[in-house]
């Protein structure tokens, strides 16, 4: 990941790498890898105000998905965005963080290979939910804890449910 910070203003750009990993064989009904690699490279800008508390971040990017050699299908390239808006105030010894995060994903190009039976099967989701946190320092170091519910609001050929996360994260 790379970073330029100018005031309140961050830019930053990354390239996740998705290798496969673990035994795949066609046909399990459980695989520890899904036997292709994905490339993600991301762009994003945040805006966080240490006066006010008030953050704001958006990233874009486009994951572009190789083919499983043992099944003969590739799946599309995503684009995607997520975006988000968080208040930081003093709570107690630390800090609380109050906010709301979205996303949108959208297949760009559609799934190919002779295993693709059902076509480009091209899919597509959004949602919206609400962001809590505590951020709690210990001394140079802090610890930290988000829970995210993220309900979906429209979905195309992919799976449909809300995403429930919980990070916890120790800064040493």
């Amino acid at each position: 990941m790379l970073a330029w910070k100018s005031g309140d203003w961050q830019i930053d750009a990354l390239m996740p790498i998705y290798l496969p990993t673990g035994d795949y064989q066609q046909g399990r009904l459980g695989n520890p890898s899904l036997n292709y690699s994905t490339y993600d490279p991301i762009v994003g800008v945040t805006y966080s105000n240490k006066k006010s508390g008030f953050n704001a971040m958006l990233h874009t990017g486009c994951a572009m998905n190789t083919e499983n050699s043992d099944t003969h299908y590739q799946s599309g390239s995503v684009l995607h965005f997520d975006a988000g808006l968080q208040l930081i105030f003093p709570l107690g010894s630390g800090y609380m963080t109050v906010g709301a995060e979205g996303f949108y994903f959208d297949q760009a190009t559609g799934d190919s290979g002779s295993g693709a039976v059902l076509g480009d099967f091209k899919g597509m989701t959004s949602g919206l939910g609400p962001v809590l946190g505590y951020i709690q320092p210990l001394g140079t170091q802090s610890l930290a804890v988000e829970f995210k519910w993220l309900t979906e609001l429209d979905t195309k050929n992919r799976l449909e449910g809300d995403y429930l996360w919980l990070r916890m994260a120790y800064k040493f």
